[in-house]
């Protein structure tokens, strides 16, 4: 799986509102600090004011707004068109973008055109409340909202936070210009750009096509990636980019990509139904050529295919890529993909996470070779008319693998095996597998049943272990690993096998929902 750019599809569209950098002519300056939009609105004098709010979202585009203006849009009414505002906030005063009065979130409408919230050459902005939707003029290059930096240099403080994004029905293309339903978008060669300080937390995304949330960059050359172009914008990683406790449902394609970022966090977010309509090759949630992401407490279900399909995918040009305190079900494509290509990729942890049902793979390696890979104190659990290959490498190049503390078991009809052609660069050590065949050595290993807590319950409380249990410190301790595991047990000398760390539980009943919102690595 690679992130290339790819360039806009050339369409007859409705005219887009344009800001008034573009417009023809001088623009309307306004005096107010705060701009209302109201589209029912009759009234032959539109100034801007609650009393005479504008009624287009043209007018607003053509003003030059003040530095730290607000354009607040009437709960319960529906806008057709651009929103392009033409200004940008400072520290303290950022841009607001929101609702004003009662009622349903106010409704942006694309009407068809690319952009539908389009945030283009800003920072210091803030965007909520607010219903954003595109259906026109299907199967066209689209975006619900983009937030773009086109040699800009480095554009600070963004958030965009309850916002309801729902049918952008874009075409099949991902990258910098590609369809989503939020893209972050460094375009351009001639200044050196980059996002610092992002977060894009409690929203809603659901019917896109063809990305759900999206972070892309034309400044992304460095040679770890097989898309990379020596002549072209050297490698410059956007920064502090959190997305956090948002909800995805029925994509297209991939659900959350972190592209030319450096430290990003990803935590707490919901994807229900991806890889839905794309011809393509498409995950739930990776990093590609990027540097130390962590993503921690997500849950992706719902993965259709087997073009990729799985939950979470360790991509290529990735280093230091973390991902921990996860939850994966019913994807048809698997648990994990880890794809370098024709790139490279080393220094990645898959720990503490819980599969169950996942089909096809619980973990899947591409064309190419990487280096220190550790999976370790996962639990994997494949049910009843479930098959998985655990680990399938479809290459014979090496790939630097090792599993841990994992446990694996298979139960009912179907099977799970290994399937290697690099015999020597998957190691293993100090597993459960129970009904799982063609695995190499596994010194101190295990195929006792761990006695798990109900599979068929709410996860991740589902898969714990059972007092008694023979996994309950039979584990190895791992150098870098974490102080607790998901269930905010503490981990113990020796650790228990799989992804629950705590004593054993008496039954099936789940944990209260005590996860920590504290980013880290443990």
């Amino acid at each position: 799986m690679t992130a290339t750019t790819v360039a806009a599809v050339v369409l007859s569209l409705p005219a887009v509102s344009t800001p008034a950098s573009a417009a023809a002519g001088a623009p309307h300056v306004s005096g107010r600090d705060v701009q209302y939009v109201d589209c029912s609105a009759t009234a032959n004098r539109q100034t801007g004011s609650v009393a005479s709010p504008w009624q287009d979202l043209d007018r607003v585009n053509r003003l030059k707004l003040r530095t730290g203006s607000q354009i607040r849009l009437r709960r319960g009414t529906h806008c057709t068109g651009t929103l392009a505002p033409d200004g940008s906030g400072r520290p303290g005063r950022p841009m607001v973008i929101g609702a004003y009065g009662t009622g349903a979130k106010p409704v942006i409408d694309g009407g068809g055109n690319p952009e539908t919230l389009l945030l283009k050459n800003t920072q210091w902005v803030e965007a909520s409340d607010l219903s954003i939707t595109n259906s026109g003029n299907p199967g066209s290059n689209k975006r619900g909202v983009r937030v773009q930096l086109e040699d800009y240099g480095t554009g600070t403080h963004y958030r965009l936070t309850g916002l309801d994004i729902h049918d952008i029905r874009g075409d099949d293309t991902k990258g910098t210009t590609g369809s989503a339903g939020i893209l972050f978008s460094v375009t351009g060669s001639a200044k050196p750009t980059r996002f610092d300080d992002v977060e894009v937390s409690g929203n809603t995304v659901t019917a896109v096509d063809r990305e759900g949330i999206y972070f892309g960059s034309t400044w992304n050359n460095r040679p770890v990636h097989g898309d990379y172009d020596p002549d072209g914008p050297a490698y410059l990683p956007s920064t502090r980019v959190v997305v956090r406790g948002n909800t995805l449902k029925d994509l297209a394609g991939d659900g959350i990509v972190m592209t030319a970022t450096d430290g990003a966090l990803v935590e707490h977010n919901r994807l229900d139904g991806f890889q839905r309509r794309s011809a393509g090759y498409n995950a739930g949630m990776w990093p590609w050529n990027a540097d130390n992401t962590l993503f921690q407490y997500n849950e992706v279900s719902g993965g259709e295919t087997t073009r990729d399909g799985m939950a979470y995918d360790v991509d290529e040009g990735t280093f230091g890529t973390v991902f921990q305190y996860n939850v994966s079900h019913d994807n048809a494509g698997g648990f994990f993909l880890v794809c370098t290509a024709t790139g490279t990729l080393a220094d990645a942890v898959i720990r503490y996470n819980v599969s169950r049902d996942d089909h096809y793979r619980g973990i899947e390696t591409c064309s190419g070779s990487f280096d220190d890979v550790r999976a370790h104190n996962n639990t994997v659990y494949i049910g009843e008319g479930v098959s998985q290959t655990v680990v399938n490498e479809n290459t014979d190049k090496h790939h630097g693998l090792t599993l841990t503390n994992n446990i694996v078991v298979k139960e009912g009809p179907g099977t799970a095996s290994f399937a290697l052609k690099d015999k020597t660069g998957v190691s293993l050590s100090r597993n459960t597998l129970v009904n799982v065949t063609g695995a190499p050595a596994d010194p101190g290993g295990s195929t006792a049943d761990p006695v798990l807590t109900d599979p068929t319950g709410a996860l991740p409380g589902g898969l714990r272990l059972r007092r008694g249990s023979p996994a309950i410190g039979a584990g190895t301790p791992v150098p870098g690993g974490v102080r607790r595991d998901l269930y905010g047990n503490a981990v113990t000398d020796p650790p228990n096998m799989g992804a629950y760390a705590g004593r054993g539980v008496a039954g099936p009943t789940p944990p209260p929902d005590g996860r920590s919102t504290t980013p880290g690595r443990g």
